[in-house]
């Protein structure tokens, strides 16, 4: 039996959630702080369902980045993936809860951490360490983080394991949106 389960990579930021449910984010006066990037989210919740998740992704050398990698230590995710990037900031995003189920939202994503992953970033001794890979769709939005996934996709393969991708589809981070 491998260390690990699965591994997910791709993107890590915070969400930024206004507490006044049912605003508009231009009247929201207080945010709540959470993990984000659906990746680093099912990295979290297949760690509290009791499977040994680990987590590819770069975060910020900053406090948001710091406040990601601890929450996912917190939850039993292992971070041995986990770069901290001291060019780039972690992303952000702000999000409002309406009623019917929406949620406006606005992403801060521009140069993020989590998009300069790179070739470099995955290591084939930990790729070698799980039975699986999670890839997110949104790290096939631009060349460099495409070859990374790529990269972790050829050696999960090589080794018999699966390979799994969340098609997490955002046009605003393909620069697909208006």
């Amino acid at each position: 039996m491998k260390p690990l389960d699965v591994i997910a990579i791709g993107r890590a930021g915070v969400d930024l959630y206004g507490e006044q449910v049912g605003g508009r984010l231009e009247d929201m006066a207080s945010f709540a702080k959470y993990v984000g990037g659906s990746p680093t989210n099912t990295a979290i919740g297949m760690a509290r369902l009791g499977l040994r998740a680990g987590l590819i992704t770069r975060v910020g050398g900053d406090h948001m980045g710091r406040f990601i990698r601890e929450e996912l230590v917190r939850e039993g995710v292992d971070t041995r993936g986990v770069r901290s990037d001291p060019a780039r900031l972690t992303a952000l995003v702000l999000l409002g809860i309406r009623e019917n189920g929406t949620y406006p939202l606005i992403f801060y994503r521009q140069d993020c951490a989590d998009m300069a992953l790179c070739e470099a970033d995955v290591d084939a001794a930990l790729i070698a360490q799980a039975g699986a890979v999670l890839l997110s769709g949104t790290h096939f939005s631009t060349p460099q983080t495409a070859v990374a996934s790529r990269r972790a996709a050829q050696l999960m393969r090589a080794q018999g394991g699966r390979v799994v991708l969340d098609v997490d589809y955002r046009p605003v981070l393909w620069d697909l949106a208006p």
